[in-house]
């Protein structure tokens, strides 16, 4: 028995063995490999990158230098940004009040009943009324 078992693990081993070896490459394997190759070989035109860094890189310079905003000016858009966030605020704080208004009306309303537990009581409290009556 222990003979058997010990073949059993060694043709398991074999077999994953065997599974794991490796293969030759087929032949559009081979030409995929070429191509990638001579893709890759080439490099490419790398100009039209490079002009754009050192175009953005020179702007960038040129607005390091540029003078910087006054504290007025700075006041000033503060102030418009300011107005602008509360004009939608205004809007969205009415939205809200409606909804506010909507949920007090339907407080009240029965919720739906989720649980078999829910239901059951629901179903013993009704038949506890109808009896008392």
């Amino acid at each position: 028995m222990n003979k058997l078992i010990i073949a059993l693990i060694a043709g398991a081993f074999a077999a994953t063995a065997g599974a794991q070896a490796m293969k030759a490459p087929s032949e559009a394997t081979k030409e995929k490999q070429k191509e990638v190759q001579e893709a890759t070989k080439g490099g490419g035109d790398n100009t039209a990158t490079g002009a754009a860094a050192a175009k953005g890189s020179a702007a960038a310079k040129a607005d390091k230098a540029a003078p910087k905003a006054a504290k007025g000016d700075k006041a000033a858009i503060t102030a418009e940004a300011t107005k602008q966030g509360a004009e939608g605020a205004s809007t969205s704080g009415a939205a809200s009040a409606k909804g506010s208004a909507m949920a007090k009306e339907h407080k009240g309303d029965p919720k739906p009943l989720k649980t078999k537990k829910e239901k059951q009581e629901a179903v013993d409290a009704a038949a506890k009324a109808s009896k008392g009556n």
